[in-house]
């Protein structure tokens, strides 16, 4: 059996899976299987994943023509991985060449953590995006505590608990693994930068307001986990309105958001700073 089985989930990504592939297929570590499944592209994806799988066979390729969804994708990768270990390669991001080694040697030395992830690095404009050391429950009730495509983790573990992916959700659905995931198994974020991340328009995670309300869904259910006390719950939830003379929207905190008259985006957070109108950082959070 392969020491580790990277899955990647794909849907008309053929601009950018050729270069995903070849960062996994050029890993220091070589003891992987590749799993691939193409989720009903309408593109040249499947063609091009074809001619990769033909001049390795590492790469398990699967073609599904009908378009599933992202959380049923991954939950038939599961399913489909046979390694120790599992990692995620995303159709559209760049693993750093020791990406592999690195997990698999912090795993194998530390027994106790069941996933292990890291840093990201933004492009085409360079962004760090870090994530804490060792998140809890409550971290993940400020913002997803997991970059979920530079994670790795103990395959045996997450079958103890018959952990799958949410089939009802199309959007946030790695979030609400990891949540539910954190209940049971530690998390540790290495510093490295383990993945160079692509930021482009047709993300699903780009200006989606289904996101925001999975998320929000998410977060409140975190809430509902830690405390029964109403009073609490008011503390804990990260959603606020600032209003001008009682009534008139001047300010909306949301998430890591904050907007001015309830809808232009004035600072927003990511990776490790605020930045103003989503372009120009402004300081660290923390």
């Amino acid at each position: 059996m392969p020491r580790v089985s990277v899955l990647t989930p794909v849907y008309n990504a053929e601009k950018y899976i050729g270069d995903a592939i070849g960062s996994i297929l050029s890993q220091t570590f070589t003891d992987f299987e590749f799993i691939i499944i193409n989720d009903g592209s309408t593109d040249n994806t499947a063609k091009i994943v074809r001619k990769y799988a033909a001049q390795d066979k590492r790469i398990k390729f699967i073609d599904s023509k009908k378009n599933l969804g992202v959380s049923a994708v991954r939950n038939k990768l599961l399913d489909s991985a046979r390694g120790e270990y599992i990692a995620y390669q995303d159709a559209d991001d760049i693993s750093v060449p020791n990406r592999l080694e690195t997990q698999v040697k912090f795993l194998d030395e530390n027994p106790d953590v069941t996933v292990v992830g890291g840093a990201m690095l933004a492009f085409p404009r360079p962004e760090l995006i870090v994530v804490p050391k060792n998140p809890k429950i409550m971290d993940f009730c400020i913002a997803n505590a997991v970059s979920n495509p530079t994670v790795m983790f103990r395959r045996a573990d997450v079958m103890a608990i018959g952990l799958r992916y949410n089939p009802a959700l199309r959007t946030a659905e790695d979030y609400d693994f990891w949540v539910r995931l954190v209940k049971h198994y530690n998390i540790h974020n290495l510093p490295n930068i383990l993945v160079n991340y692509r930021v482009s328009g047709t993300s699903l995670s780009h200006n989606n307001p289904e996101m925001d309300k999975v998320n929000a869904k998410i977060r409140s259910e975190i809430i509902n986990f830690l405390t029964g006390d109403d009073k609490v719950k008011n503390i804990l939830k990260f959603k606020q309105r600032i209003s001008l003379f009682g009534f008139l929207p001047l300010f909306k905190i949301k998430y890591n958001h904050i907007y001015l008259f309830d809808f232009i985006p004035v600072l927003s957070y990511r990776g490790k700073y605020w930045w103003l109108f989503d372009i120009i950082p402004l300081f660290t959070k923390g």
